[in-house]
This record gives structure tokens, C-alpha cells and sequence, in this order.
């Protein structure tokens, strides 16, 4: 159990102590009230750290009312404590601990212990030294400005020792030496920067010893700044991205779906319209200078755009970001937002219609659909079913056509189905028509149909529009759509 002298409290204790022993005779003194009143108290600290070279001196003092003693955990002739005891009761003692210099290359360490006769009180004390060579490093505290200059750094060592720097623009006041134990400060000197932030390492040994420091300056600055949110919306928009430069710069996309341009005040515009790809498009917008006398500096971020579209059945989505739809009951996609009014354009890639191959354009609202059904060996048909929701009219209508055939469906690249407003009112009627024009193949239209509006008694209403197969078909049709894109109309 420790307990440390630090007061003068204790002292006047001690004192008075002391004075009632000389003056005052305790004729009822048993041995439990004496060994009551012996104390012994030490205000050192429990450790303390000297250096290898022109080590200082350790002091703490001692008060006691019984002779006391200080002994070493071995016999360190290194180190010497004086007064090592008191034979005597001594008021207050000033110790003093002193090494010598370590010329090892080893720490080395001494438990110091003080007892008194007659109590059970103790302190122990551990002092250690440094090894020989032992290295202090204080770094560069500050960045390097862009046009160079000098800041110090400061080595403490007693033996020989090296720096270097590892690039050539910052350079050393000094390279080697022989410690002495003092601080020693050095400068580092960085020439001017005329391309972006640059950093550099500085390593100093001495003996077994090695500390290193990184020194930063500085530069030309040509960043992107943090993007919270680095989407587009999948609907279509645009982004804005700050920059920090202090040069001029040009901006680029590496995917030219999205433009990229840089705005009067100096920010990064990101723009893309609806996604019509069946996967996520991505971008890397690069940040470059418009001089190549700035070298290879650039920054970049990536940009994302999630897709429009759901999907069931039979597909795969392929590299490129298009679909391939294969025959199976209601292999479809279908567009994540409804639409009252709009245009689905399909743009397709590689088809393989059979002889019993079907393609399905569809729009559904209001409990209503509206499709296109060009089914080989089936109907080809324009139809409306349903029933208004509220007025529980029938909007039932079905339009055939011909002229399709096996050879037109597999020549097929493009094609469009749509669903445009007409106002038209019926006699005995105030409402609105749906004018399709229902549909283009390879931008040549096929077929004209009007039908009655399934948005008449419901005027908020919205259709889910989607393509691809209704029923299953045994031939192996399937094809692939590059891309499907929707236009809404107003009304």
C-alpha cells in the first residue's frame, strides 16, 4: 500500500509529532499506541525515465519518525542513491538518484525500495534508463505551401545517425552525424509545386533505430468533392458535383448516355435522360486538366442510374444491358410507373419468331386492358375488355389485322404502341376517347383504332403498361429488346 508525501500538511505533522516525543512523556505508552505512531511517507512518483546521456538527477523526499532504508533490486553500479538510509528518526530527508551514462544498447531498469523499522508501510520506486542511441524524432508539424520554402525537425540521439528523404523535391539541411544526447534541429526544404498535392517520407536511423515522418505540400488542386448521393434519378435528371481546382479543367463521361458539362460556376453537370436499358447504366465522370503540361493528374467518380422496369418468366438480362424474352406463360416486363397516356417504343436486337410465336404490347387500368396481340397461327388482334369501375359500362372492342407475317415479325427492328387522348365526346356523353394508334413496325403504322376511354368515370387513374408473352408457345420463339422507351403524353 502506497501513500505519497506531497503537503506541507503532512510536515506540520511531523513536526508536531516530533515535539510531543521531546517534550511530552507518555507514561501510559503501550506497544500498540507506539507502533501507532510511527510514520514513514515518500512523495516520489512510481516511475521515472533518464536518458542514456548526461542523465538528470531523481529527487523526491522522505519523512519518517523511524529510522529508515533504501535498497536497489540488484547491485546496478550504474546507479547511486544518496542518502540510501537514515539510522535515526529524520524529520525530512532530500534523496537524490543519480546514473551514469549508458554506453549499452540496452534499457535497463532498477527497483528502488523503501522500508522503516517497525512499520509495514513501503514504497517501491523504478527508475530506467534509456539505451545508448536511443532515438527522438519531432516531425514537420506543418504542410508545405505550393511554393516551397523551409520548416524544421528536431533529432535527439548520442550516436551516429542518417536521414533521407525518398523524393528528390524535398531536401535535408543535413544527412548524417554524431549525437552528443542534446536536440538537434534540421530543416527540410520542399522547391515549388506546380502540379497537385504531393507527399514525401523522411527516415531517420540511429543504430537499431529507425523513426519516419511524412511531410505533405501543397499544389495545384484538382479534385472532385464527396458526392453524397452519386445517382441519377432512373426517370431521368441531372447531378451536380462540386469541384476544388485551382486550374483550368474539361470534364468527361466515359459512357455517352450521360453528359457531362462544366457550369458557369465552376461545378460538374451530370445529365441522363429515362433509362431504357434493362440494367443500371453507369458513367465515370474524369476531372482533367486542360493543359498536359500538368501530366496525368485527373479525378474521378462513378454514376449510376437504376432501371425502369420489372421483370418475370423467362429472361435473361444480358451484358450490354438489353433483354432476351423466351416463350413461357406471361414472360413479361413491365414498367415500374404507370402511365394514362404514352408511347413504348422497342428497339430489338437479335428474334427468333416460330410458327406459333406471340408478342403482347399491353396496357392495363382500371380493371380495363388494352393490348396488341400479334399471335402466329392465332389472333391478330387490337382489343379492349372491361368494365368501367364505377359506371359498370363495357368497354369490350376487338379490331383483327393481317398482313403479319412469320418473315415481318423476324425482320423486325422496331416497334411502337400507343395509347394518345382525343377529345371526342358520344352523343349523350361528356368524355374522352382513347385514340390508339395501335401499332408501327419498323416506323411504318399498321393499324388506327379509336376506343372508349377506361378513364372516364375515374379521371386519376393510371395503366401499367408492359410487353412480351401472354401464352406459352412449344416453337422455341424468344427475342431480344435492346430497349424500351416511354413517352407520356399530356392531355
Amino acid at each position: 500500500m502506497k501513500t505519497i508525501f506531497k503537503s506541507a500538511a503532512c510536515l506540520s505533522f511531523l513536526l508536531a509529532l516530533a515535539a510531543c516525543q521531546q517534550f511530552q512523556i507518555d507514561t501510559q505508552m503501550t506497544p500498540e499506541k507506539e507502533a501507532a505512531s510511527i510514520r514513514l511517507e515518500c512523495d516520489a512518483l512510481e516511475s521515472y525515465t533518464i536518458s542514456a546521456t548526461n542523465p538528470q538527477a531523481v529527487s523526491f523526499k522522505v519523512a519518517s519518525t523511524t529510522p529508515w532504508t533504501i535498497s536497489r533490486s540488484d547491485n546496478a553500479d550504474w546507479l547511486a542513491v544518496s542518502p540510501a538510509s537514515s539510522s535515526v528518526s529524520s524529520l525530512s530527508a532530500d534523496i537524490s538518484v543519480t546514473a551514469v551514462e549508458n554506453t549499452t544498447l540496452e534499457d535497463r531498469s532498477v527497483t528502488l525500495t523503501l522500508t522503516g523499522e517497525n512499520t509495514e508501510a513501503a514504497y517501491t520506486i523504478i527508475i530506467t534508463q534509456n539505451r545508448a542511441g536511443k532515438l527522438y524524432v519531432q516531425p514537420v508539424d506543418d504542410q508545405f505551401a505550393a511554393a516551397g520554402g523551409t520548416l524544421p525537425f528536431t533529432i535527439e540521439t548520442n550516436i551516429a545517425w542518417e536521414a533521407r528523404s525518398s523524393e528528390q523535391w524535398l531536401t535535408l539541411s543535413e544527412t548524417s552525424g554524431m549525437g552528443d544526447g542534446s536536440v538537434m534541429t534540421l530543416e527540410a526544404t520542399a522547391t515549388e509545386n506546380t502540379s497537385i498535392a504531393r507527399k514525401a517520407t523522411v527516415t531517420v536511423t540511429a543504430g537499431e533505430d529507425t523513426e519516419t515522418f511524412e511531410v505533405t505540400q501543397k499544389g495545384m488542386s484538382l479534385d472532385i468533392l464527396p458526392v453524397e448521393d452519386p445517382t441519377i434519378d432512373r426517370k431521368g435528371g441531372e447531378l451536380l458535383i462540386g469541384v476544388d481546382a485551382t486550374i483550368d479543367w474539361k470534364v468527361e463521361s466515359s459512357n455517352d448516355w450521360f453528359t457531362a458539362e462544366k457550369t458557369a460556376d465552376g461545378m460538374i453537370k451530370v445529365s441522363a435522360p429515362w433509362n431504357n436499358a434493362f440494367a443500371p447504366k453507369t458513367t465515370t465522370i474524369t476531372l482533367l486538366p486542360t493543359s498536359s503540361a500538368y501530366g496525368d493528374i485527373k479525378s474521378e467518380v462513378e454514376i449510376t442510374q437504376a432501371i425502369n422496369f420489372k421483370f418475370e418468366g423467362n429472361y435473361e438480362v444480358l451484358e450490354d444491358g438489353s433483354i432476351k424474352i423466351s416463350s413461357g406463360a406471361k414472360s413479361k416486363v413491365t414498367t415500374l410507373d404507370n402511365y394514362r397516356y404514352a408511347t413504348m417504343t422497342l428497339k430489338f436486337g437479335e428474334v427468333h419468331f416460330g410458327e406459333k410465336a406471340e408478342l403482347w404490347a399491353v396496357t392495363a387500368a382500371s380493371g380495363c386492358n388494352i393490348y396488341n396481340q400479334l399471335s402466329l397461327g392465332g389472333n391478330m388482334r387490337v382489343r379492349q375488355d372491361g368494365n368501367l369501375p364505377n359506371s359498370g359500362k363495357s368497354t369490350y372492342k376487338n379490331e383483327y389485322h393481317s398482313g403479319i407475317t412469320q418473315d415481318v415479325l423476324n425482320a423486325m427492328t422496331e416497334y411502337r404502341f400507343e395509347v394518345l387522348p382525343e377529345i371526342t365526346p358520344e352523343e349523350g356523353y361528356d368524355n374522352v376517347w382513347w385514340h390508339v394508334v395501335n401499332f408501327w413496325i419498323n416506323g411504318e403504322i399498321n393499324t388506327t383504332l379509336n376506343f372508349r376511354s377506361v378513364y372516364e368515370d375515374d379521371p386519376t387513374a393510371e395503366g401499367a403498361y408492359w410487353f412480351g408473352f401472354y401464352n406459352t408457345t412449344s416453337d422455341d420463339t424468344w427475342y431480344i429488346v435492346k430497349s424500351c422507351d416511354m413517352i407520356a403524353h399530356e392531355e
